[in-house]
């Protein structure tokens, strides 16, 4: 009997953190725009906003999870590090997020934007300069 309360009470404890640790999290795909005589862009990205680049290609989606005040960091393929933070909620529950990117020296970081977020909505930051190109990050608070 010891053991099956043992057990109920780890898997219960489990579950609890399991729930305190959902939340809201922050998919960031990374792009990378280039100049192409065909313009293109990779269908798992979707619709790109008009920018100088014609041709995109996804070079990885990641998901960070986001808690209030708490930075979530991921490593570019240029070097250099991107990291969102999550503000604050708003009464209508849109999403207060911080953008930054390390300096290109890895010392500190430089805020890129503050932004209300509603969810599942894109919002793009980016033009740092990688192979005849630039990344581009879309970004979207996922509740």
């Amino acid at each position: 009997m010891g053991l099956a309360f043992a057990c109920a009470f780890i898997a219960g404890t489990t579950t609890k953190t399991a729930e305190a640790q959902s939340g809201p999290n922050a998919e960031v795909l990374v792009i990378h725009g280039t100049q192409c005589d065909k313009p293109t862009v990779d269908p798992a990205i979707g619709e790109m906003p008009p920018l100088k680049y014609n041709c995109y290609k996804l070079l990885e989606k990641k998901v960070l999870p986001l808690q209030k005040g708490k930075p979530s960091t991921t490593p570019l393929p240029n070097g250099r590090t991107f990291q969102v933070t999550l503000n604050d909620v708003t009464p209508d529950k849109r999403y207060k997020v911080g953008a930054a990117i390390s300096q290109p020296d890895n010392n500190g970081f430089l805020k890129l934007a503050d932004i209300t977020a509603e969810p599942n909505k894109r919002f793009n930051v980016g033009g740092w300069a990688y192979q005849n190109g630039a990344i581009v990050l879309a970004i979207r608070v996922l509740p």
